[in-house]
């Protein structure tokens, strides 16, 4: 359905694609750098937190309760069986998963944005729930609900960049535009980041 949506509104979605890929240059440092925010807490935390948060929803495909995620990763990028069809398979299955996600990523950017910063005109506890559903919403693809704590943080972050734009230009478009080009990047570089793990 979001492939045959991405069809049907592909005028549009090339606007959007446009100012995910081409437009504000500095989002791509700014998402790298959120990105390496993200990763260097989420090691420093994730030793010290309890099991009940490292629950995912796939966790009952895993062995012994990891993520069946991380399995699908270890057994891709396993150097010790490389050569064996499983590892191929696997490697094969998850490259074109993240083929198909940068296809969605720009529009899923764009929707996320409104459906999560749409309408922001300050911080408050308004706010903050829903970006706190914005980052759990992310456990239906298998994270944990940690990390979809941290994604709330994230979620704050485009929030505060959404208010910024606003109050600037007293425009919600171009607010809108600004976060997905932010969170449109930010996805980018990490399911690029993930290929390149899995792919070597």
């Amino acid at each position: 359905m979001n492939i045959w949506s991405i069809y049907k509104d592909r005028k549009k979605n090339n606007f959007v694609y446009r100012v995910v890929i081409f437009s504000r240059v500095m989002d791509w440092l700014w998402a790298l750098l959120l990105i390496i925010c993200v990763i260097s807490f989420a090691a420093l935390v994730e030793p010290y937190l309890p099991e009940l948060l490292k629950w995912n929803l796939f966790s009952i495909l895993g062995k012994n309760g990891t993520n069946a995620n991380i399995e699908i990763l270890k057994i891709a990028s396993s150097p010790s069986s490389s050569s064996s069809s499983l590892v191929i398979i696997s490697k094969l299955f998850i490259l074109s998963i993240f083929l198909l996600f940068l296809l969605l990523i720009p529009k899923a950017a764009y929707w996320e944005e409104i459906q999560f910063r749409s309408g922001t005109t300050r911080i408050n506890k308004k706010v903050i729930i829903r970006n706190l559903k914005f980052g759990l919403m992310h456990c239906i693809i298998g994270v944990p609900i940690w990390v979809g704590f941290i994604l709330g943080g994230v979620g704050m972050a485009y929030s505060v960049r959404y208010i910024r734009v606003y109050k600037r230009t007293s425009d919600e478009d171009l607010a809108l535009m600004s976060c997905t080009s932010l969170h449109g990047k930010y996805n980018l570089i990490l399911i690029l980041l993930l290929a390149i793990i899995v792919a070597t």
